[in-house]
This record gives C-alpha cells, structure tokens and sequence, in this order.
C-alpha cells in the first residue's frame, strides 16, 4: 500500500536565461552530489494537443526551455522541507520554491500508461496492472509497482545490471544458494528481488531515501521474497559475493574503495548506471583498488561493468 499523499517540491529559476541555465545546472549537480538522484525535469501542466486551425505554438519557449522547473516527489514532507531549507540556503534568490501535495493514487494513475512489460533472457519484469503473459515460457516473473521516480527497470541501466544478475546465475546455477547479494542504491529493489527468486542467499538493499527502502519492502511482499532493506549506504564490516550499484559513475568512482571493500575475495561487482563514454574512468578507478575487469555490456548508450575482487592468498 501507498502512503495516501504524495509530496512534490518544484524549484523555479530565477532571472534572464544564460544566468537561470547555469543555475539550474548547478542544482542538478548539487542534487546528484547530496546522494538526491531521483528528480523531474519539465512543465508537467502544459497542453500540447493542438488545433491545426490555430497558428503554430513554439513549445519550446512556451516551456521555457532549460529553465523548465525541477521537481522532486517524496512520500515525506519532512524529508521535503529538510531538502527545500537546504536548497533555498544554497541558491538563495536564484530559486523559487514550492511544496505541493497530491493524493498518490490519482497521481499515480497519470502515468501507469508509460509502463510496459519487458523481458531479459531470465526475467519478464511487469507492472501489477499488466497481466499479459510472459513473450516465451520458463521466464521469472517479477511484478514490480514504480515508486515516485524509481521506475519499473525500464530504463537501460537497470535492464543491464538484471541482465548480469541473470548471467550470474546461469554460470553457477544452484550453487547461487550460497552466494551472498548487496545491492546499493536499490531504488524499487528489482535487482535484489530477481536475485532472491533465482535462489541466492542472503540478500540486502541499501538506499539513502526513505522512499526507496519503502518502495523495496513493498515489492518483495508483493513477489513473495524475504530479503532485508537498510537505510544508508553501505554496511559496516560485511562482505558480499555480488555487488551491485546500478547508480552514477561520479558516485561509483567517489565510493569505489568502500564498495570494493564491500566485496567478498572471488567475488564480482556490477557498475551500472553510467554512460558508454564513463565506462574507462569507472573501470580506471577500480584497477586502483585493485579490482580486475571481467566484461563490459551497453544498451542505448550506457554501460555496465562486471570486476572481479582477486582471492586472498
């Protein structure tokens, strides 16, 4: 079940174009590097059906272009108005703000249509509103209900790093039993959840938004999973036969020593979340802890990384 409300803080920019384009990016960057990567982009109350009687509109100003507002939804307003002081106290006269609230359901509704079913070589991932049947027999169903801006694994990044959960288990079959699952930034929990029904041990998810671990715990219930969710970022002390971190390559490479550190010796880790051209940086950064490469997958201009931690002798 959803919380009955959902929270949006919509941030405007201030000013003439060149000095709003530039503050807008600074604030994306700020967001990304304060650990806030789920956001939307856009004027989402624009009517774009058109009369062809009428002389033609130019959207792109009509939406104000780069300076389209930002937004952030949450199912918490606290953690909203902790982020809006923070914001505010940064970009001062530069933003305006603004805290809304939706019922969760209607918004939801508004875009259920956008999601589609899909399916890798192991799993056929679908939302709970679409019941068709998986495209072939023996695939693994995963039913997963978008939460805020998480989505369903649509998107490239996620679609790889389940492929490599899925390639993981066809190299060790059942001895997956014993290996061990992290997943960091687990977002709906899609990947930890396929790990559990492929039959891997001991599985956790870490997010650092509320909404996130609320979104997993929900998903599991709904597959019929038993794993473990925790608020934060990584785990102190404990190592994991695979690692998965489906988030951005700046984060990956700011983090690289403690997830290297996170990983079990013969273990492997999963980069995704990064583009084609950050696939060298991300890898470079990984030697350097001493991690080996194994192989390197992209799809519609990402890519995704598998490295290997070398055993101890």
């Amino acid at each position: 079940m959803h919380p009955q409300h959902t929270y949006e803080l919509r941030v405007n920019f201030v000013g003439e174009t060149p000095a709003a384009v530039k503050c807008k990016e600074r604030m994306i960057d700020w967001l990304l590097l304060n650990g806030v990567e789920s956001f939307v982009e856009g004027e989402l109350a624009v009517d774009i059906n058109q009369n062809q009687d009428e002389p033609p509109r130019d959207y792109y100003t009509e939406l104000g272009g780069d300076q389209t507002p930002l937004s952030v939804y949450r199912y918490s307003r606290e953690s909203l108005d902790d982020l809006r002081i923070k914001l505010e106290h940064a970009f001062g006269a530069q933003i305006e703000t603004a805290l809304n609230t939706m019922e969760t359901e209607l918004w939801m509704e508004g875009w259920k249509e956008s999601f589609q079913p899909f399916a890798t070589e192991v799993f056929y991932v679908r939302p709970p509103w679409i019941t068709t049947p998986a495209p072939r027999p023996g695939l693994i169903d995963l039913v997963i209900e978008p939460g805020m801006a998480f989505g369903t694994g649509q998107h490239a990044t996620t679609r790889l790093c389940l492929e490599q959960v899925g390639a993981d288990f066809q190299e060790l079959g059942t001895k997956v039993a014993q290996r061990s699952v992290l997943d960091v930034g687990c977002g709906t929990g899609i990947l930890l959840i396929g790990a559990k029904k492929l039959g891997y041990g001991r599985c956790l998810g870490t997010d650092i938004e509320d909404d996130a671990i609320l979104a997993s715990k929900t998903n599991a219930q709904v597959n019929g999973v038993a794993t473990d969710f925790m608020l934060g970022s990584l785990p102190d002390g404990e190592t994991f036969d695979l690692v998965l971190a489906n988030i951005l390559a700046v984060v990956i490479i700011r983090l690289m020593p403690q997830l290297a550190a996170a990983i079990a010796p013969g273990g492997k880790i999963v980069f995704s979340g990064l583009l084609t051209e950050e696939a060298d940086e991300v890898i470079a950064a990984g030697c350097r802890v001493g991690l080996a490469p194994v192989r390197q997958t992209d799809l519609a201009g990402w890519g995704c990384i598998v490295m290997s931690q070398p055993q101890r002798r």
